[in-house]
């Protein structure tokens, strides 16, 4: 089924939460689909998904709670165990991770969970729809894609790999 996105939305909605954030001075990496768009990915964009210190956040949550539509609080599933937070912005879907508090995901072909490490130390700022956004660091991105394996992950690595030549 063919979905139809409004890459303007996806844009305006990065720009104002990176904005809250920056203002904020509150490290983020933006991850998943978006950030595989930095290194080459080409599918469709349906949300935005940005890893966040919560406990370093509060003005920013603060400002951001009248488009916050669930939580924030906690999810387990087969994939995740994290806390996170889902926003509104303009119909557009942002949802926020807690980086401080120990989020895993599933290993897809081990079952184990893994860590879900993100050192703001690294990272790479990237042009995201017309938009200077932090993105979670290339190799670190396809690992945890790879380690994922639904068939949207696998696709963002095949895109991010593909548009290598020879030798790189």
């Amino acid at each position: 089924m063919e979905h139809s996105v409004d890459e303007a939305k996806v844009g305006k909605a990065l720009a104002w939460i990176v904005g809250v954030l920056d203002r904020h001075g509150v490290p983020y990496r933006v991850v998943g689909g978006l950030a595989a768009r930095a290194y080459g990915a080409t599918r469709p964009i349906f949300d935005i998904d940005l890893y966040v210190p919560f406990d370093q956040a509060r003005e920013a949550l603060e400002e951001i709670s009248p488009h916050v539509v669930w939580g924030p609080g906690h999810h387990a599933d087969e994939e995740w165990n994290l806390t996170f937070l889902k926003a509104d912005s303009g119909g557009q879907r942002v949802e926020l991770g807690d980086s401080s508090g120990d989020p895993r995901f599933s290993d897809r072909e081990t079952g184990r969970w893994v860590a879900q490490r993100i050192d703001y130390a690294a990272g790479v700022r990237a042009e995201l729809l017309g938009v200077r956004a932090w993105v979670m660091p290339e190799a670190d991105l396809v690992r945890y894609k790879l380690l994922l394996g639904r068939e949207v992950d696998l696709e963002d690595v095949g895109g991010i790999l593909g548009r290598r030549g020879p030798g790189d």
